[in-house]
């Protein structure tokens, strides 16, 4: 399998053969590289600079499923949400797959993701038309219908953020 390597200099690498033999200084991690990076799939893309560029744009997930409950996708995949999801965020940095303090317990990264799914968060929305709009309360009502995709808003966009900015704007 190709991997994305964690070097122990916290550098992010690809790795096709899943070797992680780039890391010079040893490797903290690895995990498995996305899809199209995948050597031995039909999608390959072949393209090394590409594929580490995926690896360190990666993100773990906590997932809100169509169906309510909440999963955490330590590819950011969300797949286990087989009726969709209704919305992700960011897994918390104990639970980011690349992250030098990553803790590796899916049982603890799904409870912890049920607290941070559960939380009203400010959201950005992609809309349908391909439109990104700022939702204050996370509704995404301005999308006039179920967003593409939805991300979480930064820090300073947090409507519970001490350092709140209320800007749609800049948000």
């Amino acid at each position: 399998r190709s991997m994305c390597c964690l070097c122990g200099d916290g550098h992010v690498v690809y790795s096709r053969t899943g070797s992680c033999k780039k890391c010079n200084g040893g490797t903290d991690r690895s995990v498995d590289a996305p899809a199209k990076c995948q050597a031995r799939s039909s999608g390959f893309i072949d393209d090394s600079a590409e594929c580490t560029a995926s690896c360190k744009d990666e993100r773990s997930m906590c997932c809100l499923c169509g169906d309510g409950h909440v999963v955490y996708s330590r590819t950011g995949s969300c797949k286990k949400c087989n009726g969709g999801t209704d919305r992700s965020v960011d897994a918390p940095a104990k639970c980011q797959a690349r992250s030098s303090g990553f803790i590796d317990d899916s049982a603890e990264c799904t409870a912890t993701c049920k607290t941070v799914v559960s939380e009203k968060r400010s959201l950005c929305c992609k809309c349908g038309s391909g439109k990104v709009v700022f939702s204050k309360s996370g509704s995404c009502k301005n999308c006039n219908g179920t967003p593409d995709k939805t991300y979480e808003a930064p820090e300073k966009c947090q409507a519970r953020s001490s350092g709140f900015i209320d800007d749609s704007a800049e948000c």
